[in-house]
């Protein structure tokens, strides 16, 4: 099982072997929202976001490991920087690891307690608050079919958007980055949501992307109508930019997902991030080359 103790262990490592390490915030409960920069500072930047929900902690060690690939591999080319964030929920994670134990505050463990139902926080999807992060954007936030409207383990939309401090934190970094291109790892299901929106060329950009997405990784390409208040919608709607929400591991395993599959799971993805990012990038010069670069936003 990969844990936030383990996280900040592997930050280390990267720091002493001289990759950018640093911090795109932090958590309701005051930790550290760690990110991992590999590339050029150029301008052209991709950022690569896991765990943002808590059960998904898997996520988080693949997000870790794409980086390793990237350090490992200094020949592979990369024509911008990607920013690693591996674990946006880091509270959530932890409670569904170790339940409610390392909470400091009484009330907010019997509250814990009250929503969950029982000490087991194993399939626990949302902050340590009760928000579910990832209906949290300001992205027709609270329109989803599956939206709630009062603290959950799962799919409680907070009470305003960017109410959650984590989701905030990402939100402001991602406005500071100004990413080309976002991809969020999710689990489980092995597909691929590329959808918000989009109309014109933009939508066709968006489904080609998501088609060489699936080349690569032989996950499947899906439209979802009546999900909303992601990161990835926030950013597509709010940046014009291909963002992608890819839902690694077989849907044949439960939650909790075994780590038995990661290494299927690594090699499905280890050098995505890299091809996609190049791909936006080599086509954004194209267009600017062309006088076209207002096309798409």
């Amino acid at each position: 099982m990969f844990r936030y103790s383990d996280l900040l262990y592997e930050m280390q490592l990267f720091c002493r072997n001289g990759v950018e390490t640093g911090n795109i915030g932090n958590s309701e409960l005051g930790q550290q929202i760690p990110y991992i920069f590999v590339g050029k500072k150029n301008g052209n930047y991709m950022i690569v976001q896991g765990a943002i929900h808590a059960r998904e902690h898997l996520t988080a060690l693949l997000v870790v490991n794409l980086a390793k690939h990237l350090v490992k591999n200094p020949q592979l080319s990369l024509l911008g920087g990607i920013y690693f964030v591996p674990m946006v929920n880091p509270d959530g994670v932890r409670l569904c690891q170790e339940g409610v134990g390392f909470v400091g505050d009484k009330q907010r463990k019997s509250n814990l307690l009250a929503i969950n139902g029982n000490s087991d926080f194993s399939l626990w999807k949302a902050n340590v608050d009760g928000v579910d992060l990832n209906v949290n954007f300001d992205a027709r936030w609270g329109e989803g079919a599956e939206n709630c409207f009062c603290k959950s383990s799962q799919n409680y939309v907070g009470k305003y958007p960017f109410s959650a401090r984590e989701t905030r934190a990402l939100a402001e970094f991602t406005c500071k980055i100004k990413p080309c291109v976002t991809l969020s790892y999710h689990l489980k299901g092995e597909e691929i949501y590329w959808e918000f929106g989009q109309t014109s060329h933009r939508r066709y950009r968006d489904k080609r992307y998501a088609q060489a997405i699936s080349n690569y990784t032989g996950y499947k390409v899906v439209s979802l109508s009546d999900s909303v208040g992601g990161y990835k919608d926030w950013c597509v709607e709010k940046f014009h930019i291909p963002s992608f929400t890819v839902e690694v591991g077989n849907d044949k395993f439960a939650h909790p997902f075994p780590y038995s599959q990661f290494n299927v799971i690594f090699q499905q993805n280890a050098d995505l991030p890299r091809r996609l990012l190049n791909t936006v990038v080599s086509d954004n010069e194209k267009l600017k080359e062309a006088g076209l670069a207002d096309v798409l936003r």
